[in-house]
């Protein structure tokens, strides 16, 4: 369990599903993840949160995240490409991407991790499992981010 002083697990959320992404918040609540989940709807916008560019210039309101947590089925550009984007990309190659997503592929699973996510989740069909899942996300360094 992580440290109540902990600071927060800053979380960059991209998905295009906003009932998806509504369950992922209420889950690090109930979870009692200590964290701030920014969500972006797609590859477009999570490039441009992660290089501070447009409305996402203000590093107090959207500052850089610990880890990205994409989805992989998006409409226009997917999330193995962002996931590309991102390992071929400094300062982003080293960030930790936690692929969340509904596909139950062997091939997908196989992809995302040879083009370098750190893990892949499917996700769960109800929301209690949802939140041991996310309960996890906490056990890492004990709780306690950069």
């Amino acid at each position: 369990m992580a440290r109540q002083d902990a600071k927060p697990l800053l979380i960059l959320h991209v998905e295009d599903d906003e009932n998806d992404a509504l369950l992922f918040q209420k889950a690090c609540e109930r979870a009692g993840l200590p964290a701030q989940v920014y969500r972006v709807d797609g590859a477009d916008e999570a490039k441009a949160y992660l290089s501070g560019e447009a409305a996402y210039a203000d590093r107090v309101q959207y500052p850089f995240p610990h880890i990205v947590v994409l989805d992989l089925k998006m409409p226009r550009v997917d999330g193995f490409e962002l996931l590309k984007w991102l390992r071929r990309t400094e300062p982003f190659a080293e960030l930790p991407v936690l692929i969340f997503t509904a596909s139950m592929s062997r091939e997908d699973k196989s992809r995302a991790m040879a083009e370098g996510a750190s893990s892949y989740f499917v996700k769960p069909s109800s929301f209690e499992a949802l939140v041991k899942m996310v309960e996890r996300f906490g056990v890492a360094n004990g709780g306690q981010w950069n």
